[in-house]
């Protein structure tokens, strides 16, 4: 399986244990994935990543890259997700480019992680409370959304979101998604980012949040590309602030595991509950990174504090001028 390059990004402090542990599982679970080239990008300025995550890095087989790429938005963090994949879909030598978030955990071996035939675009649906079926209470957010880029919303293909199965227009999931590299999505999703961030545009339902999302479901149907879908168990989220979702597909089915905040200190204890579901070297390779911590020396977590209230300052100033819809 050498038809895409997984990408992600990395940055010191918990991210580093993160993205070791997708790395290490991709690694050791992924099967016919576990060879596919496998990048982490420091995208933005902050403390070094630390000397025992590169032997790491060494040790996996990942790629590392510390270039300052997202410099004009950096204030925003999930913006080194486009601004990322914007420059390295020119780099890679395959056909295909995947972006995985860092907090991802790989359970099972992974067949196929590409678009399908006659399709360009792959990733899971969205939720439900933020999409649109184009006559709800979020229709309004989307038009606007679709007016400042020029697109018509009518036009975007029905899917059923996820977990609530309710029929909403193009909305995907960013956890992971995989595109052909010669679309130039990442241009494209990096170009409409920027748009949404200089606008005052938000929603009533999420308020400024799920720019990512939102911005690359405009720009898939910008591009008027062609969609496959992943099944839910290639991007099961689990979150300690809605752990009623937690059972809604068996642990023993789910391939790829969106942790989000459950393998910090405070979500720790319900996190060991769950987990006691996998099997243990599943469960051993886990806890081998948990709780996720700082483990930084006092500089670089004083470095680190002062570029999250500088950035802090920005995203403030967003959500202030926003006019939600």
């Amino acid at each position: 399986m050498t038809d895409t390059t997984i990408v992600t990004c990395v940055e010191a402090g918990p991210i580093e244990a993160q993205v070791l542990m997708l790395a290490e599982s991709l690694r050791t679970f992924g099967g016919p994935a576990a060879k596919v080239p496998f990048i982490a990008v420091k995208p933005r300025r902050g403390p070094r990543i630390g000397s025992a995550t590169l032997k790491e890095f060494k040790r996996l087989g990942v790629e590392f890259i510390d270039e300052r790429l997202n410099v004009e938005l950096d204030w925003w963090n999930n913006a080194n997700k486009s601004c990322v994949m914007s420059q390295l879909e020119t780099r890679v030598s395959t056909p295909n480019i995947t972006w995985m978030d860092g907090d991802m955990v790989v359970l099972q071996q992974l067949d196929k992680l590409s678009p399908t035939a006659g399709t360009q675009f792959i990733a899971r649906a969205g939720e439900g409370y933020l999409g649109s079926d184009g006559t709800d209470k979020n229709a309004p957010y989307w038009r606007k959304l679709c007016e400042l880029i020029g697109s018509d919303f009518d036009r975007f293909p029905e899917i059923n979101s996820f977990p609530e199965g309710r029929r909403i227009r193009a909305y995907w999931q960013t956890g992971i998604y995989t595109y052909a590299t010669s679309t130039r999505l990442g241009e494209a999703h990096y170009a409409t980012i920027k748009k949404l961030l200089s606008s005052s545009i938000g929603s009533r339902e999420a308020g400024i949040y799920h720019q990512d999302q939102v911005s690359i479901s405009l720009a898939v149907q910008k591009l008027e590309l062609r969609h496959s879908e992943y099944d839910a168990r290639l991007n099961f989220n689990v979150n300690t602030l809605a752990k009623e979702n937690a059972d809604l597909i068996p642990m023993s089915e789910v391939k790829i595991l969106h942790y989000h905040n459950t393998f910090y200190r405070e979500g720790l204890d319900w996190a060991k509950l769950y987990l006691r579901q996998l099997p243990q070297d599943r469960r051993e390779l886990i806890e081998k990174y948990i709780p996720l911590t700082a483990n930084a020396s006092y500089p670089a977590r004083v470095h680190r504090a002062l570029l999250r209230w500088v950035r802090k300052k920005r995203v403030d100033e967003f959500k202030k001028r926003a006019v939600l819809h």
